[in-house]
């Protein structure tokens, strides 16, 4: 079988007489010059089948399905040129490409485990925190780079992320296969907290 890829407004020559075929921009794009050269290229292959000789067969490939195949080629070619470190670098380079990064690595939450999410959210704290320790970063419920560090909150920073828990958990945002996460946590604060607050 051979493929032929046509321009979408070229002019192209009939496979069985080699005349000219035009495409008059309305339908499917014509193989055959004519219904002649069409009908008589159906008995030959039917001549063909019947004897055993494969006929060649003439695909006309859209120009919609001529830019995706490029496309796709593009990618594995880019695929298979990149190395790991340098898609590393070529990201760290880039702050926009960084935050594209982060972007879709936040819309494909739900398909990831909870050790992975937590592994990755682990390592973003710990870089942040490097980058700019003043910033306010999402709580750390274990051992980590901000205790190690001796790096503590505020108690502004406690009541905005408590507000912002507090609110999540009131509209949906936070998920309900979530809760079990942070019932201990939780359930420490409020004991803790009772307890301080009757001392």
């Amino acid at each position: 079988m051979s493929e032929v890829v046509r321009e979408p407004n070229g002019v192209f020559e009939c496979p069985r007489c080699g005349r000219p075929v035009r495409y008059k921009g309305r339908g499917r794009r014509p193989v055959w010059c004519s219904a002649r050269c069409r009908v008589e290229a159906s008995i030959e292959r039917r001549g063909n089948r019947i004897v055993g000789i494969e006929p060649r067969v003439v695909t006309v490939i859209s120009p919609r399905q001529q830019i995706a195949a490029s496309a796709q080629d593009e990618l594995r070619r880019i695929q298979a040129t990149l190395s790991e470190d340098a898609v590393t670098a070529m990201v760290a380079d880039h702050p926009s490409l960084l935050a594209r990064t982060l972007e879709r690595l936040r819309n494909s939450a739900d398909t990831t485990t909870e050790g992975e999410r937590r592994f990755i959210a682990e390592r973003l704290i710990e870089v942040a925190h490097d980058l700019a320790p003043e910033t306010t970063m999402a709580a750390d419920s274990g051992p980590g780079p901000s205790k190690a560090r001796g790096w503590k909150r505020s108690a502004g920073e406690w009541a905005t992320l408590l507000d912002e828990l507090a609110t999540q958990l009131g509209n949906g945002q936070f998920y309900s296969r979530d809760l079990p996460i942070i019932d201990e946590p939780i359930h420490r604060v409020a004991e803790r907290y009772v307890r301080r607050r009757s001392e």
